[in-house]
């Protein structure tokens, strides 16, 4: 009995890892284009208190074709999403706030201290509203990031030397 083994895995693998390796670098340069105007976007639409959040506002690297835009600032979440009925917050921050947005108590009898420790009450008893900016950021460039990811699409099916329709 005979036996036929036919062993095409060198040129053919060769080119399919070729054709994997080509489009993959072409959409992870497109994803890492798309990840950093959505950051740029998110750090426009950022409220500016003392510019930390905003200044804090990077797309990470998830995967080779995944980025994630946040900060890893403890009250990023606070802000997005908002806080219920809480504990009064701190004084001191508020204070810091009022003195970088340069507001005046209307009552000229108050100091800024007082006008802070009114604000951390009112947020103690109301909470504070969402600001979702990262979707208002996302929204504003979603056609831009879907021009980026076509055009790197095919490209990569071009390097590949693929069509694509």
């Amino acid at each position: 009995m005979r036996e036929f083994s036919i062993e095409v895995d060198s040129a053919l693998d060769e080119a399919f890892r070729d054709a994997m390796s080509e489009m993959t670098s072409c959409l992870k340069a497109g994803v890492s284009t798309a990840g950093s105007l959505v950051s740029r976007e998110a750090r426009e639409e950022a409220p500016k208190a003392e510019s930390a959040l905003t200044n804090s506002i990077k797309s990470r690297v998830v995967s080779q074709l995944e980025r994630l835009i946040t900060s890893k600032l403890n009250y990023n979440e606070h802000v997005v999403n908002g806080t219920a009925k809480q504990g009064l917050p701190p004084v001191r921050s508020i204070e810091d706030w009022i003195k970088v947005k340069r507001i005046t108590p209307h009552n000229p009898k108050h100091s800024t201290r007082d006008l802070a420790f009114m604000m951390a009450r009112h947020i103690a008893a109301n909470g504070t509203q969402p600001n979702d900016f990262y979707d208002r950021a996302a929204d504003r460039v979603e056609d831009k990031v879907a021009d980026i990811l076509h055009k790197s699409a095919q490209m990569a099916m071009q390097r590949a030397g693929l069509r694509m329709n």
